[in-house]
């Protein structure tokens, strides 16, 4: 396998045009065990904690409420894809219901835009009614969650628990997040029909751990056989190259700029 050019040109979340974050910060404490050992940490709390400390004075698990930045997305006239959860996960249980549904509010205001949502935290979904230009999506566990270890059946328990939920939640697109794709889940996609979903290798800093190649067939077998549109992130080696997006995706982009 080679590399393959990366058609999105290099953007830090290739699948997105902007990203938007009037809620802050994560409590889920992610982490992934590497092949090599190695234990890497989740991407938006080493950008909090380093990079823009500014930002985030009482570090990342505390959670940040930013009104001032409800009304960005008002400000691109041009429909574009916003991703919800660059730095927090809105379905988080420290997020309140109000500030949630002052969120989904935006989005229906903004109905020019498609709004992407990930959440690890899926029960929370039925809570709410999302407006049909949200894309809701579910993360596959990670290695450890809350200080605690996962064992590869927990994390399979609750990537079917997840995909259980979102099946029930009433949107034109549901999606997965398969970043890391860390371990042959392809059993848990059977049945599932879902209209999208992203694949990535794992990352510990600058370095790269490709999935087994079994792993990544196996998947795509699965996601083909239902029709489901399929993004490689820029990290993964694999060909042919693919970056799909869902029927529900036919809009007029604009180039990037960082919203928040």
């Amino acid at each position: 396998m080679n590399k393959q050019a990366k058609p999105s040109g290099g953007r830090g979340i290739e699948w997105t045009d902007y990203t938007w974050n009037p809620v802050g910060g994560c409590q889920h404490g992610c982490r992934w065990i590497m092949p090599d050992g190695s234990t890497a940490v989740c991407y938006a709390e080493t950008i909090a904690e380093r990079l823009a400390q500014a930002a985030y004075p009482h570090g990342f698990a505390h959670h940040y409420w930013r009104p001032e930045l409800l009304e960005k997305p008002l400000q691109i006239r041009e429909p574009a894809r916003i991703f919800l959860d660059s730095m927090s996960d809105l379905m988080g249980h420290w997020v309140s219901d109000q500030e949630i549904e002052k969120v989904l509010d935006i989005c229906r205001e903004a109905n020019w835009h498609t709004f992407q949502l990930l959440t690890k935290n899926a029960p929370r979904l039925l809570n709410f009614k999302f407006p049909p230009n949200v894309w809701v999506g579910v993360s596959v566990p990670p290695s450890e969650m809350f200080g605690k270890k996962l064992s590869r059946n927990q994390q399979t328990r609750m990537l079917n628990r997840s995909l259980d939920v979102l099946s029930q939640v009433d949107v034109p697109v549901r999606w997965l997040s398969i970043e890391p794709l860390s371990f042959d889940l392809a059993a848990s996609l059977r049945n599932r029909n879902l209209e999208w979903a992203v694949i990535g290798a794992a990352t510990n800093g600058r370095k790269t751990y490709q999935p087994k190649a079994e792993w990544v067939r196996n998947v795509l077998e699965v996601l083909d056989q239902q029709g489901t549109r399929v993004f490689f992130k820029g990290n993964l080696e694999w060909e042919p190259w693919r970056e799909e997006l869902p029927d529900a995706a036919a809009t007029k982009t604009p180039e990037v700029v960082a919203a928040d």
